[in-house]
C-alpha cells in the first residue's frame, strides 16, 4: 500500500542563511512546496498512476514513500536540470531539500527507484495535471486570458547523426551482443555460431571514411561493402528470429532461475529490436542498392529511439534536427497555458485551431489578442474569421501583401502583438536550457511525452512564484 501522503511534518534546524542567493533558493522551494499543498488534485492524479503501478508490496506492507515525496522528488529533478543519480545525491545530502521532500531523517530513495516512478506517470496523467495547475492559477487571478501567444520547437532525442552504415552497424553489434549472452548462458538452444564482430565493424569504418568520395571506384568498393554488410545484419537477424522461436517453444525448458530470467530478457530484448533492424535493412538496400529517395516518413533515424522523426525547420545553424515537435502557448504571464507533444510532425498551422479551443475552455473566451509567426498562417479567408471573434490577430502572411494587407502588418496594434510574440522564443530558450527540453535522455515515445509535461508543470509553478 502506497500512501498519498503524510502529516509528518520535518523542521529545518538549520535556521536562515545570511547569503541572500541562499535565501533567495530556499525561498523559492518555499512557495512551491505552498503552491503544491494549495493544489491537492495534482498529487491525486500522481497517486493514482503510483498508487496501482509502481511497487508495492502483495502483503499490504506499507510502502516506505509516499506519493507527495516522490512527485517532490522529481520537482527538484527538474527544477535542479539533474539526472536520477545527481537528483538523490543532491538531496540526500541538503538538509533544506530533505525538508522540502519530506524525509526527515529516513533515507533517500535509490535512483532506480526514482527513475521507475518517472516512468510510472504517464503524460495524459502529467496533462491533467498541468490544466489543473492552470485553473488553480485562473481562480487565484494569477493569469489573465487577454493575450496569447504560441510558438512550436523541436524537442530532440537523444541519438547520433544516423547514416545507412551506422544504422547497420548499430544492429550488428546490439544483435550479435544479445545472442553472444544467450548463447553462453542457455547451452540448451544449442547455438554455436561466430559473429566476427570486428570485421563487420571494419565494414562500417570504410563506408563512414569513404561513402562521401566522389571517386567512382571508390563509389564502386562503398556499394559493394554495404552489400555484404546488409548481408551480414540480414544473418544475424535470422539467428535472431530462431532464437525467439525457439524460446517461445512450450516444450524447450531452461534451467535454474538464472536461465529463465535470461532467456525472458532475451527474448524480450530480439522482438524489441528485430522490426527495426528489418526496416533498417529495407531502407538500406533501397537507399544504396536500388537508388531510391526513401520519403523521411517511411525512415528509421535511429535503433534505440525508432519513433524519431527528421525535422526540417529552416533554422540556419541547424537545417536538421531529430525529434519531435512541440507545441507550446502562453499567456501575457508567461504561463505556459497549453502544450502538445506531436508524434507525427503536423504544420504549424493545423495546430492554431486545437490552442485556441483550449484557450477558450480555460479562460471562457479567445483573447483579444493573438500572437504567433507566419508559419500559423493559413489563408487570409481563416484570418478574416479570426478577427471577426479576436481583436487584434498578430499573425503575418505568407508571400506577396496587397495593400490592405500591408498596412494591417504595419499598424502600431500588429507591430505590438510582433513584440510580444518574440517573448516565447525566450521562454523556450528558458525551458530548454532550465528544464532538461534541450535533449531527451528517457527513453521511448511515451517516456518522452511525459518528460515535456513534467518540465512545463515545473516550469509553471516556479512562474507563479514570482507572480
Amino acid at each position: 500500500m502506497r500512501l498519498k501522503s503524510t502529516l509528518q511534518q520535518y523542521f529545518n534546524w538549520g535556521g536562515k542563511s545570511t547569503l541572500k542567493v541562499v535565501r533567495q533558493y530556499q525561498e523559492k522551494y518555499e512557495r512551491i512546496a505552498t503552491l503544491l499543498a494549495a493544489n491537492p488534485e495534482l498529487l491525486r492524479l500522481a497517486h493514482r498512476d503510483w498508487a496501482g503501478k509502481l511497487s508495492t508490496s502483495r502483503r499490504g506492507r506499507r510502502a516506505a514513500y509516499s506519493c507527495e515525496e516522490i512527485l517532490r522528488a522529481l520537482v527538484v529533478m527538474f527544477v535542479e536540470q539533474l539526472p536520477y543519480r545527481a537528483a538523490v545525491s543532491r538531496i540526500d545530502t541538503s538538509e533544506f531539500l530533505r525538508g522540502f521532500v519530506g524525509l526527515g531523517t529516513r533515507p533517500m530513495m535509490d535512483y532506480t527507484f526514482l527513475c521507475k516512478a518517472m516512468g510510472t506517470l504517464s503524460a495524459r496523467t502529467l496533462e491533467a495535471m498541468n490544466q489543473a495547475l492552470a485553473e488553480f492559477a485562473v481562480n487565484q487571478e494569477k493569469i489573465s486570458g487577454g493575450k496569447l501567444r504560441m510558438d512550436s520547437t523541436a524537442y530532440e532525442t537523444n541519438i547520433h547523426f544516423p547514416t545507412d552504415a551506422s544504422l547497420l552497424w548499430d544492429s550488428y553489434r546490439v544483435l550479435a551482443r544479445v545472442l553472444k549472452r544467450a548463447q553462453k548462458g542457455l547451452p540448451g538452444l544449442g547455438l554455436a555460431h561466430r559473429y566476427h564482430t570486428r570485421k563487420a565493424k571494419r565494414l562500417y569504418t570504410f563506408l563512414a571514411r569513404n561513402g562521401k568520395s566522389t571517386s567512382r571506384s571508390t563509389q564502386r568498393r562503398v556499394k559493394a561493402r554495404y552489400r555484404v554488410l546488409i548481408e551480414r545484419v540480414r544473418w544475424v537477424a535470422g539467428i535472431g528470429r530462431e532464437v525467439v522461436e525457439l524460446l517461445a517453444n512450450t516444450g524447450w525448458r531452461a534451467g535454474d532461475t538464472g536461465a529463465l530470467i535470461l532467456a525472458e530478457a532475451t527474448c524480450e530484448e530480439l522482438q524489441t529490436y528485430l522490426p527495426t533492424v528489418e526496416r533498417i535493412i529495407d531502407q538500406a538496400e533501397r537507399r544504396v542498392l536500388l537508388g531510391e529517395q526513401v520519403p523521411n516518413d517511411e525512415k528509421v533515424f535511429s535503433l534505440f529511439e525508432p519513433h524519431t522523426e527528421l525535422l526540417m525547420r529552416g533554422k540556419a545553424r541547424k537545417p536538421i534536427e531529430f525529434g519531435h515537435k512541440v507545441l507550446l502557448s502562453q499567456s501575457g504571464e508567461k504561463f505556459i497555458t497549453h502544450y502538445q507533444v506531436l508524434e507525427r510532425n503536423l504544420d504549424d498551422r493545423e495546430l492554431l485551431t486545437p490552442a485556441l479551443e483550449s484557450h477558450r475552455n480555460l479562460f471562457g473566451s479567445l483573447p483579444e489578442v493573438l500572437a504567433a509567426d507566419k508559419g500559423f498562417y493559413r489563408s487570409a479567408g481563416q484570418l478574416a474569421s479570426l478577427r471577426e471573434e479576436i481583436k487584434t490577430v498578430s499573425i503575418a502572411k505568407l508571400g506577396r501583401r496587397t495593400k490592405e494587407e500591408t498596412a494591417r502588418e504595419r499598424s502600431e496594434g500588429f507591430k505590438a502583438g510582433q513584440r510580444f510574440r518574440a517573448g516565447s522564443e525566450g521562454s523556450i530558450s528558458v525551458l530548454k536550457r532550465a528544464y532538461k527540453l534541450n535533449r531527451c535522455l528517457f527513453k521511448g515515445f511515451k517516456n518522452f511525452a511525459a518528460s515535456v509535461g513534467c518540465a512545463v508543470l515545473c516550469h509553471n509553478l516556479v512562474l507563479l512564484t514570482r507572480l
